[in-house]
């Protein structure tokens, strides 16, 4: 069932407050005590309980909009009053009659089959049809250099879809390469479209929460209200069950951004989810990258993993979508052989294939599914294509003439530092910025795999080798920090590569508060990072207080950033209930099982569990979990 579905019947909780979504609508003459049936539920995933006072709460709860009926006109539309009328009206476009829903990825997929509950769901026990937006003649699906027309909205939406256009980059969504304009044009443009309500709050909120955090005294209600009204209007539509669509698609996909940004990465995973049920409707591995919105088949695959990394699973979406990516990014290349960016996207459709591949060796492993022998030969030949990655990367976007070279704004290096940033080498100017993004993201994977490896040595310290990578990565960051033409969110795509390294860095005090300083830094952009990744560098750095926050007395942590870990932190309860892939996710036990942390020099690696031995992690204060 779809994850807004399981919202809607029991609730979530956030921060000091409750967000409660409404149960569906009833049939009338239905009173309130009546209470709605569960949809089926997915082998993995308990059955959440059913609140009869969900609606009631709703009312009561003071941030949260109530949902209009569908004959009810919506007050607060982003729209002036005279457009309020077709808030609701169907969208012109062509009618697109979807198969029958026989093929599920796997049976990690939440299913929507034989949902006979009276929770908002799509039917697909036979075809249907439903209106989409999507039409390769249509102008709106363009990259374009002209903002969107949006007049028509009300003040402040026209401020934060102006912030969004001036300061949010595909970077901002974790995305090294956006060649198709999607995030900087076509996004927008379609959240501004009529009848797409939800998803236009869902970009505004995104760009609001940003905003927010560049004002001393923002609030966190300045966004709040914007994300909460797309989730309402989302789960309006699931109940009216307008059918599977692009805005539905998107909505959830922008959902899943806010939620990566506020450290939430099991309620990112509902999402991701949700989506995927929508996106095999809607799409083929074939036609996807034939449409004029392909580009959200990477923003997808992205989410996807970095689910199956952090929770030691394997990718919903199967090989096949992820092998169409590459062989349409290298026809791009054929088509068009002077566009970069093109050049740049088919090296990262096929770094994204490959972690797919390492996503499903490690599953295996974790479940016991691959002898010892077969693990080894398979984790050789991803080694092998790590390897041959880096060192064929197309010329063409390591050109030399883009590297910086002129540190005209070097500032001398002190006792604090590790690294030196100023080194040349890895650094590209535009056009091949994303290079450096991309290059980034290599060391971030081959860290995670080479560790592995050394897992099943039991090894008490990292390789020289690891290490170094290790540190190259935090050098490759630092560089990022302190260029000053760096692009806004470009620190948020490499995170992942920061956070990987600090587990093979040495282990003393002026290492720890480097890094502890690299954290802070990212949270103060909106990143917020996990309870548990808090939990276990706590431990790591040994200081309790990096629960908190990273730096002592308070550093940094401005009125708005406490409120918004205050808001994302105090609870933490899961609206799916506990199943075994989102308790390995909230526990990121790819990384964390693996890792002893109880040495005073070098994390310990021990051998996973799945390759015939059950491993048990020592360490003052520090339980492993499978």
């Amino acid at each position: 069932m779809l994850y807004l579905q399981k919202q809607a019947s029991q609730g979530c909780r956030k921060g000091k407050r409750d967000c409660v979504y409404p149960d569906p609508p009833m049939a009338k003459g239905s009173t309130s005590s009546n209470t709605s049936k569960e949809a089926t539920s997915t082998s993995q995933e308990a059955s959440p309980e059913s609140s009869i006072d969900d609606v009631e709460d709703l009312e009561r709860e003071s941030k949260l909009e109530s949902i209009p009926d569908e004959e009810e006109p919506l007050e607060h539309s982003p729209r002036y009053p005279q457009s309020a009328k077709g808030l609701y009206r169907e969208r012109t476009a062509s009618a697109v009659t979807l198969p029958k829903m026989g093929n599920r990825q796997n049976s990690e997929t939440p299913s929507l089959e034989g949902t006979k509950s009276s929770s908002p769901a799509i039917s697909t026990g036979t075809s249907v049809s439903f209106t989409t937006t999507i039409q390769t003649s249509d102008a709106t699906l363009q990259p374009s250099l002209n903002r969107p027309e949006w007049s028509h909205l009300h003040k402040d939406i026209q401020y934060h879809l102006g912030y969004f256009c001036e300061n949010i980059t595909h970077f901002s969504y974790g995305m090294p390469n956006d060649p198709d304009s999607f995030f900087k044009s076509t996004l927008p443009s379609l959240a501004v479209r009529e009848g797409n309500d939800a998803l236009l709050y869902a970009v505004v909120g995104f760009s609001a929460y940003h905003s927010t955090l560049r004002h001393a005294h923002g609030k966190v209600e300045d966004f709040l209200g914007y994300y909460n009204k797309s989730v309402m209007m989302l789960l309006s539509s699931l109940k009216r069950r307008d059918g599977p669509n692009l805005p539905t698609l998107l909505t959830m996909l922008q959902l899943a951004t806010i939620e990566e940004y506020l450290g939430d990465w099991v309620n990112l995973s509902g999402h991701q989810k949700a989506a995927l049920q929508i996106l095999t409707q809607l799409f083929t591995p074939e036609t996807i990258v034939q449409s004029p919105i392909s580009a959200l088949l990477t923003w997808y695959i992205r989410f996807d993993v970095f689910v199956a990394m952090m929770g030691g699973f394997e990718t919903a979406l199967s090989r096949e979508w992820f092998v169409s990516a590459v062989e349409a990014s290298k026809e791009k290349v054929e088509d068009t052989p002077d566009e970069l960016s093109w050049r740049i996207e088919a090296q990262a459709t096929t770094l994204r294939l490959i972690s797919m591949d390492m996503s499903l060796l490690y599953a295996k492993s974790a479940r016991g599914e691959i002898l010892a022998e077969s693990y080894a030969k398979e984790y050789d030949r991803i080694s092998r294509q790590l390897s041959e990655w880096k060192n064929r990367l197309d010329p063409a976007i390591t050109d030399s003439n883009y590297l910086v070279t002129d540190f005209q704004y070097k500032q001398p290096l002190t006792d604090d530092d590790i690294v030196d940033p100023y080194k040349p080498g890895s650094l590209y100017r535009p056009p091949l910025f994303s290079t450096t993004i991309l290059l980034m993201e290599w060391h971030s994977i081959i860290i995670m795999h080479k560790s592995r490896q050394e897992g099943y040595a039991l090894q008490q310290e990292p390789s020289n080798e690891l290490r170094q990578l290790a540190l190259t990565a935090c050098e490759m960051f630092e560089t990022l920090q302190r260029w000053p033409e760096t692009p806004t969110g470009a620190l948020i795509t490499v995170q992942a590569c920061l956070a990987i390294a600090c587990l093979f860095i040495p282990r003393d005090q002026k290492y720890h508060m480097w890094m502890r300083r690299r954290y802070a830094s990212l949270e103060a952009a909106g990143y917020i990072f996990p309870l548990t990744m808090r939990a276990r560098m706590a431990e790591l750095f040994r200081d309790p207080s990096c629960n908190q926050w990273w730096l002592p007395h308070d550093e940094g942590l401005f009125p708005v950033l406490r409120n918004i870990r205050a808001f994302t932190g105090v609870h933490s309860d899961n609206p799916f209930g506990k199943t075994q892939q989102t308790e390995a996710l909230r526990e990121i036990s790819a990384i964390f099982s693996n890792m002893r942390i109880d040495s005073e020099d070098s994390p310990s690696p021990r051998e996973p569990i799945g390759i015939g031995t059950t491993g048990s992690v020592k360490g003052k204060g520090f339980q492993g979990r499978n």
